[in-house]
């Protein structure tokens, strides 16, 4: 199944454009996935299932995602995954990832590909990090959505100082982060690198600041300012 035949019967209300991921952002996933060869695949978050079904189009294997918000979505998530044809393939628990993350560590599940695109505050990306390190295969990836927010700016900007072991890798879209697992963690109890920059303060204001009202020109300009200093 292709991106194409996908969007053809996903149904995405009007009521709600700004929950799934952008057609784009969806297409870019289901390249990596194929042109990497990863199968084994987790995501933090489901909504309208766009990214999940991507994801699983391009698997072809099982794919595990969480969210306990689908009545909110009005199940629309899980009918799209149904009409696609894809449930069978779909392991969806319907709880928090605080929840359903732990358990999967304890079940001594291993993956290569992890979405996190679920609670958006720090501490809960944060969280969702951490189990999904616990997670990862080492050679596997980890793709954070929402970089537009300072608070998944502040976990990328952790993962980058504090971790030795993660790759940044950067991405053609903006509102995406990307890391590689090398190997192991090695740090000792005590490590510790500061991880707050005035630049992101910067970084963060500028976007509320272009995100609301009309277009200019000097809007546009302080746009590229913003991805020349990402």
């Amino acid at each position: 199944m292709t991106p194409e035949e996908i969007l053809k019967v996903l149904e995405i209300p009007e009521w709600d454009t700004a929950s799934p991921v952008k057609t784009e952002e969806a297409r870019f996933i289901y390249d990596f996935i194929r042109e990497h060869g990863l199968s084994r695949t987790l995501e933090v978050g489901f909504a309208f299932a766009k990214s999940a079904s991507h994801i699983m189009a391009a698997t072809g294997r099982p794919h595990i995602a969480m969210d306990p918000f689908q009545e909110n979505y009005k199940h629309l998530g899980l009918k799209n995954i149904e009409k696609l044809g894809l449930r069978e393939r779909l392991d969806f628990h319907g709880d928090f990832s605080h929840n359903v993350l732990p358990e999967l560590v304890r079940q001594g599940k291993k993956f290569d590909f992890i979405f996190i695109d679920g609670d958006h505050k720090f501490d809960g990306i944060l969280v969702d990090f951490y189990y999904s390190n616990l997670l990862l295969e080492n050679g596997g990836y980890i793709l954070m959505h929402d970089t537009w927010m300072r608070s998944t700016r502040l976990v990328e900007r952790f993962v980058q100082t504090n971790l030795e072991n993660y790759e940044y890798i950067k991405t053609p879209l903006r509102n995406f982060s990307l890391f590689r697992k090398k190997g192991e963690d090695k740090r000792d109890g005590m490590y510790f690198r500061e991880f707050y920059t005035t630049k992101s303060i910067f970084v963060h204001k500028m976007i509320n600041w272009m995100a609301n009202g009309k277009d200019s020109f000097l809007k546009r300009t302080a746009m590229k300012v913003k991805d020349l200093i990402k």
